[in-house]
Protein backbone atom coordinates (compact mmCIF):
# COMPACT_ATOMS: atom_id res chain seq x y z
CA UNK A 1 0.00 0.00 0.00
CA UNK A 2 1.34 3.21 -0.79
CA UNK A 3 1.96 6.36 1.33
CA UNK A 4 -1.23 8.14 -0.22
CA UNK A 5 -3.21 5.43 0.51
CA UNK A 6 -1.98 5.05 4.19
CA UNK A 7 -2.82 8.43 4.71
CA UNK A 8 -6.13 8.17 3.32
CA UNK A 9 -7.05 5.20 5.54
CA UNK A 10 -5.53 7.27 8.97
CA UNK A 11 -7.81 10.17 7.94
CA UNK A 12 -10.70 8.47 7.91
CA UNK A 13 -9.94 6.76 11.34
CA UNK A 14 -9.61 9.80 12.50
CA UNK A 15 -12.49 11.36 11.16
CA UNK A 16 -15.38 8.43 11.42
CA UNK A 17 -17.72 9.10 14.15
CA UNK A 18 -17.63 7.27 17.80
CA UNK A 19 -20.87 6.92 19.63
CA UNK A 20 -19.02 7.74 23.12
CA UNK A 21 -16.17 9.92 23.68
CA UNK A 22 -13.29 9.11 26.63
CA UNK A 23 -14.56 10.15 29.83
CA UNK A 24 -11.89 12.62 32.01
CA UNK A 25 -12.84 10.24 35.22
CA UNK A 26 -10.81 8.13 37.80
CA UNK A 27 -13.68 5.27 36.69
CA UNK A 28 -14.23 6.17 33.23
CA UNK A 29 -17.84 4.56 32.00
CA UNK A 30 -16.25 1.93 29.11
CA UNK A 31 -18.72 1.02 26.10
CA UNK A 32 -18.74 -2.15 24.09
CA UNK A 33 -16.41 -2.48 21.24
CA UNK A 34 -19.04 -3.73 19.04
CA UNK A 35 -21.78 -2.13 17.17
CA UNK A 36 -24.67 -4.05 19.03
CA UNK A 37 -22.62 -5.31 22.18
CA UNK A 38 -24.36 -8.01 24.58
CA UNK A 39 -25.18 -6.72 27.72
CA UNK A 40 -23.62 -9.72 29.81
CA UNK A 41 -20.07 -9.56 29.97
CA UNK A 42 -18.70 -12.43 31.95
CA UNK A 43 -15.45 -11.29 33.28
CA UNK A 44 -16.42 -7.69 34.76
CA UNK A 45 -17.23 -8.11 39.14
CA UNK A 46 -20.11 -7.12 40.24
CA UNK A 47 -21.55 -3.65 41.59
CA UNK A 48 -20.46 -2.79 45.02
CA UNK A 49 -23.45 -3.25 47.49
CA UNK A 50 -25.59 -6.36 46.08
CA UNK A 51 -23.66 -9.08 44.42
CA UNK A 52 -25.46 -10.92 41.30
CA UNK A 53 -24.01 -14.85 40.88
CA UNK A 54 -22.23 -15.27 37.50
CA UNK A 55 -19.28 -17.60 37.01
CA UNK A 56 -16.32 -16.82 34.82
CA UNK A 57 -16.32 -20.12 32.69
CA UNK A 58 -19.37 -20.64 30.89
CA UNK A 59 -20.35 -24.78 30.76
CA UNK A 60 -21.19 -25.99 27.77
CA UNK A 61 -23.67 -27.60 28.20
CA UNK A 62 -27.10 -28.46 25.88
CA UNK A 63 -29.42 -25.76 26.35
CA UNK A 64 -32.62 -26.74 28.13
CA UNK A 65 -36.12 -26.47 26.79
CA UNK A 66 -39.57 -25.92 28.64
CA UNK A 67 -40.00 -24.67 31.88
CA UNK A 68 -36.61 -25.99 33.54
CA UNK A 69 -34.58 -24.43 30.92
CA UNK A 70 -36.19 -20.81 31.58
CA UNK A 71 -35.63 -21.32 35.31
CA UNK A 72 -32.10 -22.08 34.48
CA UNK A 73 -31.60 -18.95 32.21
CA UNK A 74 -33.43 -16.91 34.86
CA UNK A 75 -31.21 -17.56 37.91
CA UNK A 76 -28.09 -17.25 35.42
CA UNK A 77 -29.34 -14.03 34.24
CA UNK A 78 -27.21 -10.99 36.18
CA UNK A 79 -29.91 -8.34 35.26
CA UNK A 80 -32.61 -10.95 36.80
CA UNK A 81 -30.97 -11.70 39.71
CA UNK A 82 -29.78 -8.52 40.87
CA UNK A 83 -32.85 -6.97 40.52
CA UNK A 84 -34.73 -9.39 42.37
CA UNK A 85 -32.45 -9.27 45.14
CA UNK A 86 -32.90 -5.24 44.99
CA UNK A 87 -36.37 -5.94 44.89
CA UNK A 88 -36.99 -8.34 47.94
CA UNK A 89 -34.10 -5.83 49.86
CA UNK A 90 -36.42 -2.97 49.54
CA UNK A 91 -40.01 -4.41 49.64
CA UNK A 92 -39.27 -5.51 52.98
CA UNK A 93 -38.02 -3.02 54.25
CA UNK A 94 -40.88 -0.83 53.44
CA UNK A 95 -42.87 -3.59 55.14
CA UNK A 96 -41.26 -3.79 58.08
CA UNK A 97 -41.32 0.21 58.42
CA UNK A 98 -45.44 0.07 57.64
CA UNK A 99 -45.62 -2.69 60.07
CA UNK A 100 -43.87 -0.92 62.94
CA UNK A 101 -45.58 2.12 62.13
CA UNK A 102 -49.66 0.98 61.98
CA UNK A 103 -50.14 1.01 65.28
CA UNK A 104 -49.34 4.33 65.73
CA UNK A 105 -51.39 5.58 62.52
CA UNK A 106 -55.20 6.90 62.92
CA UNK A 107 -57.03 4.75 60.23
CA UNK A 108 -59.01 7.66 58.99
CA UNK A 109 -57.26 10.60 57.66
CA UNK A 110 -56.71 13.48 60.25
CA UNK A 111 -57.30 16.14 56.85
CA UNK A 112 -60.91 14.82 56.23
CA UNK A 113 -62.33 11.09 55.55
CA UNK A 114 -62.63 12.71 51.61
CA UNK A 115 -59.04 11.45 51.12
CA UNK A 116 -60.39 7.88 51.50
CA UNK A 117 -62.69 8.18 48.20
CA UNK A 118 -65.02 6.17 49.11
CA UNK A 119 -62.50 3.57 49.45
CA UNK A 120 -62.92 1.22 52.72
CA UNK A 121 -59.35 1.75 55.30
CA UNK A 122 -60.25 -0.63 57.26
CA UNK A 123 -57.88 -4.51 57.36
CA UNK A 124 -57.84 -7.08 59.33
CA UNK A 125 -54.61 -9.20 60.09
CA UNK A 126 -51.67 -8.87 58.39
CA UNK A 127 -53.63 -6.79 56.21
CA UNK A 128 -53.27 -4.35 58.81
CA UNK A 129 -50.06 -4.26 59.24
CA UNK A 130 -48.70 -4.95 55.39
CA UNK A 131 -51.42 -2.84 53.39
CA UNK A 132 -53.43 0.02 55.20
CA UNK A 133 -50.12 2.25 56.07
CA UNK A 134 -49.78 2.50 52.35
CA UNK A 135 -53.48 2.79 51.23
CA UNK A 136 -52.86 6.93 50.63
CA UNK A 137 -53.48 9.72 48.68
CA UNK A 138 -53.34 8.66 44.84
CA UNK A 139 -53.55 5.35 45.58
CA UNK A 140 -57.36 5.31 46.76
CA UNK A 141 -58.01 7.32 43.57
CA UNK A 142 -56.66 4.60 41.62
CA UNK A 143 -59.22 2.07 43.52
CA UNK A 144 -61.99 3.98 43.27
CA UNK A 145 -61.60 4.60 39.62
CA UNK A 146 -60.73 0.31 39.77
CA UNK A 147 -64.54 0.13 41.17
CA UNK A 148 -66.52 3.06 39.83
CA UNK A 149 -64.74 3.67 36.67
CA UNK A 150 -64.75 7.02 35.37
CA UNK A 151 -67.42 10.31 36.89
CA UNK A 152 -67.82 13.38 35.15
CA UNK A 153 -66.65 16.58 36.89
CA UNK A 154 -64.95 14.59 39.85
CA UNK A 155 -61.26 15.15 38.29
CA UNK A 156 -60.87 11.10 37.94
CA UNK A 157 -60.70 11.56 34.16
CA UNK A 158 -56.94 13.73 35.08
CA UNK A 159 -55.73 9.54 36.15
CA UNK A 160 -55.11 8.13 32.56
CA UNK A 161 -56.69 4.84 32.55
CA UNK A 162 -54.03 2.08 31.80
CA UNK A 163 -52.78 1.81 35.78
CA UNK A 164 -56.62 1.95 37.06
CA UNK A 165 -57.87 -0.31 34.48
CA UNK A 166 -55.27 -3.14 35.25
CA UNK A 167 -55.79 -2.67 39.36
CA UNK A 168 -59.34 -3.34 38.64
CA UNK A 169 -58.94 -6.65 36.40
CA UNK A 170 -56.31 -7.81 39.04
CA UNK A 171 -58.79 -6.66 41.93
CA UNK A 172 -61.33 -9.24 40.70
CA UNK A 173 -59.29 -11.79 40.33
CA UNK A 174 -57.89 -11.64 43.76
CA UNK A 175 -61.74 -11.39 45.20
CA UNK A 176 -61.95 -8.04 45.47
CA UNK A 177 -58.44 -6.84 47.43
CA UNK A 178 -57.73 -3.80 45.48
CA UNK A 179 -55.02 -2.85 47.96
CA UNK A 180 -53.22 -6.28 47.40
CA UNK A 181 -53.75 -5.98 43.73
CA UNK A 182 -52.21 -2.56 43.54
CA UNK A 183 -48.95 -3.65 45.65
CA UNK A 184 -48.53 -6.75 43.42
CA UNK A 185 -49.37 -4.73 40.24
CA UNK A 186 -46.48 -1.90 41.48
CA UNK A 187 -43.98 -4.44 42.21
CA UNK A 188 -44.29 -6.37 38.91
CA UNK A 189 -43.36 -3.50 37.23
CA UNK A 190 -40.89 -2.04 39.27
CA UNK A 191 -38.66 -5.21 38.86
CA UNK A 192 -39.52 -5.23 35.41
CA UNK A 193 -38.25 -1.65 35.20
CA UNK A 194 -34.50 -2.81 37.39
CA UNK A 195 -34.34 -5.55 34.94
CA UNK A 196 -34.34 -3.81 31.68
CA UNK A 197 -32.65 -0.69 33.47
CA UNK A 198 -29.47 -3.12 34.42
CA UNK A 199 -29.72 -4.44 30.46
CA UNK A 200 -29.61 -1.37 28.87
CA UNK A 201 -27.34 0.27 31.11
CA UNK A 202 -24.86 -2.66 30.85
CA UNK A 203 -25.63 -2.71 26.86
CA UNK A 204 -24.51 0.99 27.08
CA UNK A 205 -21.73 0.85 29.61
CA UNK A 206 -20.99 -1.79 31.55
CA UNK A 207 -22.50 -4.50 34.38
CA UNK A 208 -20.95 -2.93 37.52
CA UNK A 209 -22.37 0.85 36.45
CA UNK A 210 -25.73 -1.12 36.11
CA UNK A 211 -25.80 -2.45 39.57
CA UNK A 212 -25.08 1.14 40.80
CA UNK A 213 -27.79 2.57 38.90
CA UNK A 214 -30.43 0.10 39.92
CA UNK A 215 -28.77 0.97 43.79
CA UNK A 216 -28.99 4.90 43.36
CA UNK A 217 -32.54 4.46 42.00
CA UNK A 218 -33.61 2.10 45.07
CA UNK A 219 -32.06 4.89 47.33
CA UNK A 220 -33.63 7.86 45.76
CA UNK A 221 -35.87 9.90 48.56
CA UNK A 222 -39.08 9.04 46.33
CA UNK A 223 -38.67 5.77 45.53
CA UNK A 224 -40.76 4.40 47.93
CA UNK A 225 -43.36 5.38 45.64
CA UNK A 226 -41.75 2.67 43.06
CA UNK A 227 -43.45 -0.12 45.22
CA UNK A 228 -46.77 1.64 46.16
CA UNK A 229 -50.02 1.69 44.66
CA UNK A 230 -48.90 4.64 41.99
CA UNK A 231 -48.15 4.93 38.27
CA UNK A 232 -44.65 5.82 38.52
CA UNK A 233 -43.34 1.99 38.28
CA UNK A 234 -45.32 1.06 35.59
CA UNK A 235 -44.77 4.49 33.72
CA UNK A 236 -40.63 3.75 34.54
CA UNK A 237 -40.69 0.13 33.32
CA UNK A 238 -42.08 1.07 30.09
CA UNK A 239 -40.36 3.88 29.52
CA UNK A 240 -37.18 1.85 30.05
CA UNK A 241 -38.24 -0.90 27.53
CA UNK A 242 -39.23 1.64 24.85
CA UNK A 243 -35.35 2.47 24.92
CA UNK A 244 -33.94 -0.98 25.53
CA UNK A 245 -35.86 -2.06 22.21
CA UNK A 246 -35.10 1.19 20.47
CA UNK A 247 -31.38 0.14 21.18
CA UNK A 248 -32.19 -2.94 19.45
CA UNK A 249 -34.04 -1.42 16.37
CA UNK A 250 -37.38 -3.58 17.46
CA UNK A 251 -39.42 -0.76 16.62
CA UNK A 252 -42.55 -2.81 16.58
CA UNK A 253 -41.65 -3.03 20.37
CA UNK A 254 -41.24 0.38 20.85
CA UNK A 255 -44.67 1.48 19.34
CA UNK A 256 -46.54 -1.07 21.93
CA UNK A 257 -44.67 -0.04 25.04
CA UNK A 258 -44.69 3.97 24.22
CA UNK A 259 -48.26 4.09 23.18
CA UNK A 260 -49.00 2.45 26.98
CA UNK A 261 -47.04 5.10 28.31
CA UNK A 262 -48.97 7.85 27.25
CA UNK A 263 -51.59 6.11 28.64
CA UNK A 264 -50.39 5.52 31.90
CA UNK A 265 -49.08 9.22 32.21
CA UNK A 266 -49.96 11.98 30.34
CA UNK A 267 -46.37 13.56 29.97
CA UNK A 268 -45.64 10.03 28.24
CA UNK A 269 -46.69 11.76 24.80
CA UNK A 270 -43.32 13.43 24.68
CA UNK A 271 -41.36 9.78 24.64
CA UNK A 272 -42.10 10.25 20.70
CA UNK A 273 -39.30 13.05 20.76
CA UNK A 274 -36.07 11.13 22.01
CA UNK A 275 -37.72 8.15 20.52
CA UNK A 276 -37.57 10.10 17.47
CA UNK A 277 -33.82 11.14 18.17
CA UNK A 278 -32.71 7.19 17.83
CA UNK A 279 -34.30 6.56 14.85
CA UNK A 280 -33.15 9.10 12.96
CA UNK A 281 -29.42 8.62 14.79
CA UNK A 282 -29.66 4.74 13.80
CA UNK A 283 -30.71 6.00 9.81
CA UNK A 284 -27.80 8.50 9.74
CA UNK A 285 -30.26 11.31 10.07
CA UNK A 286 -31.87 10.89 6.62
CA UNK A 287 -35.42 11.98 7.00
CA UNK A 288 -36.61 10.29 3.97
CA UNK A 289 -35.92 7.25 6.38
CA UNK A 290 -39.57 8.92 8.21
CA UNK A 291 -41.83 7.47 4.95
CA UNK A 292 -40.65 3.86 5.97
CA UNK A 293 -43.66 1.91 7.68
CA UNK A 294 -41.20 1.23 10.49
CA UNK A 295 -41.12 4.95 11.82
CA UNK A 296 -44.84 4.74 12.39
CA UNK A 297 -43.82 3.22 15.72
CA UNK A 298 -42.51 7.11 16.56
CA UNK A 299 -46.65 8.12 16.69
CA UNK A 300 -47.37 5.58 18.97
CA UNK A 301 -47.55 7.71 21.89
CA UNK A 302 -49.33 10.43 21.15
CA UNK A 303 -52.05 8.79 19.12
CA UNK A 304 -52.92 6.77 22.38
CA UNK A 305 -52.75 9.92 24.43
CA UNK A 306 -54.76 11.84 21.63
CA UNK A 307 -57.20 8.74 21.57
CA UNK A 308 -57.24 9.12 25.46
CA UNK A 309 -58.26 12.73 24.75
CA UNK A 310 -60.75 12.58 22.90
CA UNK A 311 -62.32 10.10 24.89
CA UNK A 312 -62.48 12.00 27.67
CA UNK A 313 -64.07 15.02 25.48
CA UNK A 314 -66.40 13.39 23.17
CA UNK A 315 -67.19 10.47 24.70
CA UNK A 316 -67.62 10.87 27.95
CA UNK A 317 -68.03 14.94 27.41
CA UNK A 318 -65.68 15.98 30.52
CA UNK A 319 -65.66 19.29 28.82
CA UNK A 320 -63.78 20.74 32.04
CA UNK A 321 -60.96 18.19 31.89
CA UNK A 322 -57.95 21.02 32.39
CA UNK A 323 -60.46 23.24 34.95
CA UNK A 324 -60.07 19.98 37.33
CA UNK A 325 -56.76 20.27 37.02
CA UNK A 326 -56.67 24.46 39.01
CA UNK A 327 -60.35 23.30 41.00
CA UNK A 328 -59.52 20.10 42.37
CA UNK A 329 -55.46 19.43 42.07
CA UNK A 330 -55.14 23.65 42.77
CA UNK A 331 -52.64 23.06 40.06
CA UNK A 332 -52.48 25.43 36.83
CA UNK A 333 -50.44 25.60 33.68
CA UNK A 334 -47.91 28.28 32.41
CA UNK A 335 -44.39 28.01 31.40
CA UNK A 336 -41.40 26.24 32.53
CA UNK A 337 -39.46 29.71 32.97
CA UNK A 338 -42.50 31.23 34.83
CA UNK A 339 -43.27 28.10 37.20
CA UNK A 340 -39.38 28.36 37.69
CA UNK A 341 -39.34 31.15 38.33
CA UNK A 342 -42.40 31.78 40.83
CA UNK A 343 -41.25 28.56 42.54
CA UNK A 344 -37.90 30.40 43.51
CA UNK A 345 -39.39 33.56 44.93
CA UNK A 346 -41.87 31.30 46.57
CA UNK A 347 -38.89 30.17 48.99
CA UNK A 348 -39.18 33.35 50.57
CA UNK A 349 -42.61 33.84 51.01
CA UNK A 350 -43.26 34.01 54.97
CA UNK A 351 -47.10 31.87 53.94
CA UNK A 352 -45.26 29.19 52.51
CA UNK A 353 -43.72 28.38 55.70
CA UNK A 354 -45.51 25.23 56.69
CA UNK A 355 -44.48 23.29 53.32
CA UNK A 356 -40.80 24.78 53.43
CA UNK A 357 -39.69 21.24 53.62
CA UNK A 358 -41.19 19.61 50.99
CA UNK A 359 -40.29 22.75 48.56
CA UNK A 360 -36.64 23.03 49.59
CA UNK A 361 -36.83 19.12 48.58
CA UNK A 362 -38.71 19.74 45.25
CA UNK A 363 -36.57 22.79 44.45
CA UNK A 364 -33.33 21.05 45.09
CA UNK A 365 -33.98 17.39 43.54
CA UNK A 366 -34.97 19.83 40.67
CA UNK A 367 -31.68 21.75 40.31
CA UNK A 368 -29.71 18.67 40.73
CA UNK A 369 -31.88 16.92 37.90
CA UNK A 370 -31.05 20.14 36.00
CA UNK A 371 -27.54 19.51 36.35
CA UNK A 372 -27.25 16.09 35.44
CA UNK A 373 -28.80 16.40 32.38
CA UNK A 374 -26.52 19.26 31.59
CA UNK A 375 -23.72 17.11 32.44
CA UNK A 376 -24.86 14.49 30.23
CA UNK A 377 -24.67 16.35 27.74
CA UNK A 378 -21.49 17.77 27.87
CA UNK A 379 -20.02 14.45 28.72
CA UNK A 380 -21.86 13.56 25.05
CA UNK A 381 -23.15 10.62 25.88
CA UNK A 382 -26.15 9.19 23.98
CA UNK A 383 -28.36 12.21 22.94
CA UNK A 384 -31.94 10.42 23.26
CA UNK A 385 -31.19 10.14 27.04
CA UNK A 386 -30.60 13.53 28.30
CA UNK A 387 -33.18 14.56 25.30
CA UNK A 388 -35.38 12.53 27.43
CA UNK A 389 -34.67 14.18 30.57
CA UNK A 390 -34.69 17.59 28.71
CA UNK A 391 -38.72 17.42 28.00
CA UNK A 392 -39.44 15.64 30.42
CA UNK A 393 -38.65 18.69 33.18
CA UNK A 394 -40.23 20.90 30.48
CA UNK A 395 -43.37 19.31 30.89
CA UNK A 396 -43.51 18.97 34.64
CA UNK A 397 -42.36 22.95 34.88
CA UNK A 398 -45.52 23.75 33.17
CA UNK A 399 -47.33 22.50 36.21
CA UNK A 400 -47.24 25.02 39.00
CA UNK A 401 -49.64 24.78 42.46
CA UNK A 402 -51.70 27.63 43.12
CA UNK A 403 -51.48 26.63 47.03
CA UNK A 404 -48.17 26.62 48.94
CA UNK A 405 -47.06 23.23 47.33
CA UNK A 406 -45.06 25.64 44.66
CA UNK A 407 -43.61 22.03 42.68
CA UNK A 408 -46.40 19.98 43.30
CA UNK A 409 -44.89 16.12 43.45
CA UNK A 410 -41.99 17.46 41.44
CA UNK A 411 -39.64 14.75 43.94
CA UNK A 412 -41.66 12.23 42.63
CA UNK A 413 -41.96 13.24 38.97
CA UNK A 414 -38.74 13.21 38.95
CA UNK A 415 -37.83 9.39 39.92
CA UNK A 416 -38.31 8.32 36.52
CA UNK A 417 -35.91 10.08 34.73
CA UNK A 418 -33.57 6.76 34.79
CA UNK A 419 -30.77 8.75 32.73
CA UNK A 420 -29.75 11.10 35.94
CA UNK A 421 -29.41 8.06 37.58
CA UNK A 422 -27.01 6.45 35.60
CA UNK A 423 -25.01 9.49 35.55
CA UNK A 424 -25.52 9.34 39.30
CA UNK A 425 -23.70 5.78 39.82
CA UNK A 426 -20.66 7.07 37.69
CA UNK A 427 -19.80 10.08 39.66
CA UNK A 428 -21.47 10.38 42.95
CA UNK A 429 -19.26 9.19 45.97
CA UNK A 430 -21.21 6.32 48.33
CA UNK A 431 -22.11 9.16 51.25
CA UNK A 432 -24.78 10.47 48.87
CA UNK A 433 -26.28 6.93 49.02
CA UNK A 434 -26.31 6.95 52.74
CA UNK A 435 -27.50 10.36 52.65
CA UNK A 436 -30.68 9.29 50.01
CA UNK A 437 -32.14 6.31 52.35
CA UNK A 438 -32.00 8.68 55.34
CA UNK A 439 -34.49 10.94 53.01
CA UNK A 440 -36.76 8.00 51.90
CA UNK A 441 -37.39 6.71 55.59
CA UNK A 442 -38.31 10.35 56.74
CA UNK A 443 -40.34 10.71 53.82
CA UNK A 444 -42.04 6.96 53.79
CA UNK A 445 -43.01 7.57 57.49
CA UNK A 446 -44.74 11.48 56.72
CA UNK A 447 -46.16 9.37 53.82
CA UNK A 448 -47.63 6.61 56.33
CA UNK A 449 -48.95 9.50 58.62
CA UNK A 450 -51.19 10.99 56.08
CA UNK A 451 -48.57 14.18 55.16
CA UNK A 452 -47.96 15.48 51.64
CA UNK A 453 -44.47 13.21 50.62
CA UNK A 454 -45.33 13.43 46.76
Amino acid sequence: MSAADGDSVKTRRENSPRRFETLPHEQQIKPRVSERPNYIDKTEKPGPVLSHTHSSTVAQAKPQVGLGGWWERAISDPAIVFAFNLFWTHRLLLFALGAFLAILVPINPPLGDDLLRDVNPYFWGPGFFLFAPWQRWDTNWYIHIAQLGYQVGDGTTNFPPLYPFLLGTLGRLLLGQYMLASLVLSGLAYIVALVYLYKLTAKLFNQQLAGRTLIFLASFPTAFFLLGGYTESLYLALAVTSFYYAEEHRWGWVAVLSGLAAITRLQGVVLVVPLGWMYLEQHGFKWRKLLKLQSLALFAAPVAFGLYMAYVYWVMEDANFGNHLAVIWHIKFVMPWQSLWDGTLGMFNRNFIQNMLYNTLDLAMLVLFICLTIGWAQKKLPAAYWIYNAVSILVYLTREGTDDLLWMSMTRYLLVLFPAFILLAQSAPRWVLRFSISLQAIWATLFIFWMWAG
